[in-house]
């Protein structure tokens, strides 16, 4: 699924379906276009078929061979206009910072926080992880 032209299109990278179903429920009745991964392989090959995606959100552990936080790394690199969220059961907001996330969100959350800080990240309405409020 494309997004159209008034949408935004969002990732979601979360092993734990449930979680992930959730999330990608939430997003979907707020309007965005949902893609969605169950790791980073996955999430790789998402993004490789894709090109106009907004925002990731990725779990930090998951199986296979790359984390959450190298996928934000190696997405920073190669399309850095894409906007990332790191979530985590672990407080790892400085690792999310330093993998270039611009928000740290700890699990487990509510899916209407989830929705209101992609809404502010499309808005430029939040404040970089490490900087001053």
């Amino acid at each position: 699924m494309e997004a159209h032209e008034n949408q935004h299109a969002v990732l979601v990278v979360e092993d734990e379906v449930f979680i992930r179903i959730s999330a990608v429920a939430a997003l979907q009745e707020a309007g965005f276009v949902v893609l969605q991964a169950g790791g980073s392989a996955e999430a790789l090959e998402v993004l490789s078929t894709h090109g106009a995606i907004d925002i990731l959100i990725s779990d930090v552990q998951m199986p296979g061979d790359m984390d959450g936080l190298s996928l934000v790394t190696l997405l920073k690199r190669s399309r850095p206009a894409v906007q990332s969220i790191v979530v985590s059961a672990n407080n790892c907001a400085e690792d999310a910072r330093a993998a270039g996330a611009l928000t740290f969100l700890a699990k487990p959350y509510r899916d209407d926080r989830l929705v209101q800080i992609v809404t502010d990240l499309l808005g430029r309405n939040v404040t970089p992880l490490g900087h001053a409020a």
